[in-house]
């Protein structure tokens, strides 16, 4: 990826089963992103949460394989 891209996670909470209930994000991600959240949404969930953003390579499986479609990467150009 081009050093002037820069790539952001969006979890869409309201959407996500959570990690305990689905975690395929946290299994699928080759960089090991995403850990699992030490708080709880008002759904009764603990989320995904990109720990590590910086170790993103914008490969985009998590969003692929999420079953929810509640992950976004967005990659944009640095200004």
């Amino acid at each position: 990826m081009a050093k002037d891209t820069h790539i952001e996670l969006h979890v869409d909470e309201t959407l996500c089963k959570g990690v305990d209930g689905c975690g395929l994000c946290l299994h699928i991600c080759p960089k090991k992103v995403y850990d699992r959240s030490g708080r709880l949404t008002a759904k009764g969930i603990r989320p995904p949460e990109p720990a590590r953003p910086g170790d993103c390579t914008g490969c985009t499986l998590c969003m692929i394989y999420c079953p929810d479609l509640a992950i976004v990467v967005e990659k944009t150009k640095e200004q």
